[in-house]
């Protein structure tokens, strides 16, 4: 979920720095904010890459990719001058994204590490970033003096879980409920209301006419209605019945 959410943030910065950038682009992006992160000891994306056609490419990422575009966070727009999609933040990932301001504010290091990819390699055409990329000397341990382009295909080029991160992603457990709910492929829209000074996060999975009602800040407090007026009364009721059990 947090990859996911770093996904976007990076396509907010590309947007924002006017770069485009289609699915193999991005794979290749990721990679080298990924990388910089793993040198530097910095926890960041956890994506497992290997060596493929067009370079390092991660399945996982891939799926996260699509997940989004079904979401809706991400939208893919046919190029103007040839064949293929670029791919870009949503309105509503931006509006997603706005949730998790204070994870972004506590996390600088991370969007450091994604603003220098973008400012270095955004702009560049993918002919330059595969050059670049093909370039670069692989780090795994057996793999000594060759760079990525002599590699086999299908060979491990950055594994994550092989480092031990000095600096690790700081993330509140208020933000790991949410992510729940807004990165969860199966809920199909959500919405935010205030309930007792308490954010509550209303949403609809698919398959389902019920809405579901979580509350962030309390860990486990969420309750269900029929209309969003019977969810509102039923989150009043679960957060007064969360905290008397707590504080009694």
């Amino acid at each position: 979920m947090i990859d996911r959410l770093f996904l976007l943030k990076l396509l907010q910065l590309l947007k924002e720095s006017g770069a485009e950038t289609g699915s193999t682009k991005l794979q290749k992006l990721v990679f080298l904010a990924e990388r910089n992160a793993i040198s530097e000891r910095i926890e960041c994306f956890h994506y497992t890459y290997v060596r493929a056609k067009h370079g390092p490419y991660s399945v996982a990422l891939e799926r996260d990719r699509t997940m989004l575009v079904v979401q809706g966070y991400v939208e893919l727009v046919p190029q103007p001058t040839g064949p293929g999609e670029f791919v870009q933040l949503s309105s509503s990932g931006e509006e997603t994204l706005r949730m998790f301001d204070s994870f972004f504010e506590r996390n600088k290091i991370q969007v450091r590490l994604l603003e220098d990819v973008v400012g270095e390699f955004g702009n560049k055409s993918l002919r330059e970033l595969l050059d670049y990329v093909y370039g670069l000397p692989s780090r795994l341990r057996g793999q000594t003096g060759k760079k990525i382009s002599e590699l086999q295909m299908r060979t491990p080029i950055l594994i994550p879980y092989r480092t031990r991160f000095e600096k690790e992603i700081e993330v509140t457990d208020e933000e790991l409920a949410t992510l729940r709910v807004v990165m969860d492929p199966e809920t199909e829209e959500f919405w935010v209301r205030d309930v007792k000074g308490r954010k509550v996060i209303l949403y609809r999975v698919s398959g389902d006419n019920t809405i579901g009602v979580t509350v962030p800040s309390l860990p486990g407090c969420f309750t269900y209605g029929e209309t969003e007026e019977e969810a509102l009364r039923n989150a009043e009721e679960a957060i007064e019945l969360y905290l008397m059990t707590v504080e009694g």
